[in-house]
């Protein structure tokens, strides 16, 4: 990015002379890497601190006219999926809608198998989540809900299993499942996180694709046992296609879980425990350690090494993305990506603030452009 972009988020100013998306990027940040925001109120233009930006967004005000500069982490976003997409899922997502009337035909597999066999499933096993049963979990998603901007509530469920999981389904009439061991592992904030990252899989009409790749993964398997492996090899363009885009798609969804905390930190720490998956040992997280680890592996040419791996652990039906990788991608969509941008007040939001103590003030503020 050089310049002013149309969202009003200007380049982040380093001493580093970067040679690739990641190189000079840390964590925890330095105190003196800034970014410069325009005021939607006076156009003025401030340099606020990055890591103040990034967690303590609400602080940030305008050095001349004392608007907010970026919403607060309760505030509703005005943002749709295509605004903070990886373009990894585009990619992937175009790859997959190329093949002639997959989806078409994905959704009427879907409709005629796991779509009705879900929903009497849910109803019979799971826990339907609501404003009397465990209705502390309710807040949080409608909490989430309102943050992204979702128009109507997805159904939500508590299913017993021992392992730390979620997931989104319903082709036709979405709802989002958390694991009991997910419930038990977290903090109410970290399951809002998971909660807001499941509900951008619904935002980005992923939950099609999604679904079409666990129902391939399962056919494939039964498949390869009735004709002792040869009948696997009908399925495997398709499902390794749909596999592809799935582990794109989790990158997406990790964007929408931090534009709904607000909460770098957060976010990053939900990835932390996942990878962890000990809830004694999740304790003891360090992550500052966790993201210079995540940093050095991201480095790495994943385009070719990874998708060789994937290939290899195809029977394993891995369908995320490395956490680690997942981390440091978030993390750079924080400090250099679009995520500030998508945080500003429109221009009807910027209401002039009273100075509070505690308020971020400029370093710098310029003529408007």
């Amino acid at each position: 990015m050089s310049g002013v972009v149309g969202a009003g988020l200007l380049r982040p100013q380093t001493h580093a002379t970067l040679q690739g998306m990641f190189d000079g990027l840390r964590y925890p940040l330095p105190s003196d890497e800034s970014q410069f925001l325009l005021c939607v109120r006076c156009g003025g233009k401030n340099r606020v601190p990055l890591h103040r930006a990034l967690h303590q967004p609400d602080k940030a005000r305008c050095g001349r006219c004392q608007s907010v500069l970026l919403l607060s982490p309760d505030a509703p976003l005005s943002v749709s999926a295509e605004l903070y997409r990886h373009p990894l899922d585009q990619k992937a997502t175009e790859a997959l809608e190329a093949i002639p009337g997959v989806s078409a035909m994905l959704r009427k597999v879907v409709e005629v198998t796991s779509e009705r066999y879900d929903r009497l499933f849910n109803q019979s096993s799971y826990v339907r989540v609501s404003d009397r049963q465990f209705p502390h979990l309710q807040k949080l998603f409608q909490k989430a809900a309102l943050r992204l901007g979702l128009r109507e509530l997805p159904e939500l469920y508590v299913y017993g299993s021992g392992e730390v999981n979620a997931y989104t389904s319903g082709v036709e009439k979405h709802y989002v499942a958390l694991s009991s061991s997910l419930c038990d592992s977290l903090k109410e904030p970290e399951l809002l996180a998971v909660m807001a990252h499941e509900m951008s899989h619904i935002q980005a009409k992923h939950v099609l694709y999604k679904t079409a790749a666990r129902l391939f993964t399962f056919a494939a398997g039964e498949l390869a046992k009735a004709t002792l492996g040869i009948g696997q090899f009908l399925l495997i363009p398709l499902q390794l296609a749909l596999l592809k885009w799935d582990r794109c798609s989790e990158l997406t969804a990790d964007r929408g879980m931090l534009l709904a905390t607000s909460d770098p930190a957060l976010s990053l720490m939900v990835l932390a425990k996942l990878a962890c998956g000990s809830r004694r040992l999740s304790e003891q997280l360090s992550l500052d350690d966790f993201m210079q680890q995540a940093l050095l592996a991201r480095q790495a040419p994943e385009e070719n090494v990874l998708d060789k791996i994937y290939s290899l652990m195809q029977t394993a039906s891995r369908t995320h993305p490395f956490p680690l990788w997942r981390a440091a991608e978030l993390w750079h969509f924080a400090c250099r990506g679009e995520y500030l941008s998508l945080i500003r007040p429109r221009d009807e939001d910027s209401e002039p603030a009273q100075e509070e103590p505690g308020d971020i003030r400029d370093a710098e503020t310029s003529e408007p452009r």
